[in-house]
């Protein structure tokens, strides 16, 4: 079992920079994968999500890649034909103004457009080391996913087992739920008909009472929907829309057996076994 809960970090360098890799693993319905690059980096997105996409089969994965403490010089280049236009203007209004302060040539360079420094690039080596740590940082991921989808395995079969042990006492309790019912109705009768019981009527009406205080077959399915659980825990697949799944049958049956019962301690029960339910359902929204 998997969780779609994970993150890794990793911070390097090479000959040309420093730079981090980071994934966030969130909930999703389907796998959505978001990359954020430094401009530097941008012809690579779709490759980068490509190895995102290849690892990882459900959730929201983000991964941030930052480029940092650059070590080589960027080369910059001077527009002259510009330089000279701003330097003529500049001196041309600077006689007609009659300003007293000496023109100082260094402002020009300030000016939008004179200068420009060329865009840095990635070196084959350094572009290499980045694939490396994405995968490193996947790995680390997965493996987080992976345990804290063994904890929430262990809280999920734990829930299990209550459940199980809810719905044993429930099939307990209805056996004399039933019996508890029929001296009742035995005793009402003989209110009404002053002593004298017909056994034709008393068969009939126990039988429907019977019938309608039946809970065998939902009792047989939510123990079949328990086991069907805990086999599908065991795949190594996307288990968690089957769980959901499970989890609303679970709870179909247990709200046909509130229906049914008229009994404190079975509606007791019924009580525990939801919140156990409804504490799985929210458990499997973050299973891979």
């Amino acid at each position: 079992m998997e969780s779609m809960t994970g993150y890794a970090f990793l911070e390097k360098s090479t000959d040309q920079f420093s730079y981090s890799v980071e994934i966030k693993s969130l909930n999703s319905k389907y796998l959505e994968v978001f990359v954020n690059l430094p401009r530097t980096l941008r012809n690579d997105e779709n490759e980068f999500a490509a190895m995102v996409k290849k690892s990882f089969s459900r959730g929201k994965i983000e991964l941030n890649i930052d480029l940092f403490d650059w070590n080589s010089t960027k080369p910059v280049s001077i527009n002259r034909d510009l330089l000279e236009k701003y330097y003529h203007e500049l001196q041309s209004v600077h006689k007609s103004l009659k300003i007293k302060e000496p023109f100082r040539f260094e402002s020009i360079l300030a000016l939008e457009g004179i200068t420009h420094k060329e865009r840095s690039s990635i070196s084959a080596k350094s572009r290499k080391d980045i694939i490396n740590s994405i995968e490193g940082v996947i790995r680390k991921t997965l493996e987080m996913r992976k345990k804290e989808g063994a904890a929430l395995k262990k809280d999920i079969v734990s829930s299990l087992s209550l459940i199980s042990s809810d719905v044993n006492k429930i099939r307990v309790l209805s056996r004399s739920a039933v019996e508890d019912k029929k001296e009742l109705l035995i005793s009402r009768l003989k209110n009404i008909t002053n002593g004298t019981i017909d056994n034709t009527r008393l068969y009939s009406e126990i039988s429907l009472l019977a019938e309608k205080l039946d809970i065998n077959e939902e009792l047989v399915r939510l123990g079949d929907h328990i086991e069907k659980f805990k086999t599908i825990m065991k795949d190594k697949e996307q288990i968690g829309r089957k769980l959901d799944f499970l989890c609303q049958e679970l709870f179909r049956e247990i709200n046909t057996i509130a229906s049914k019962s008229n009994n404190s301690g079975i509606s007791q029960h019924v009580v525990d076994v939801k919140n156990n339910i409804e504490k799985i359902r929210e458990q499997c929204r973050n299973v891979v």
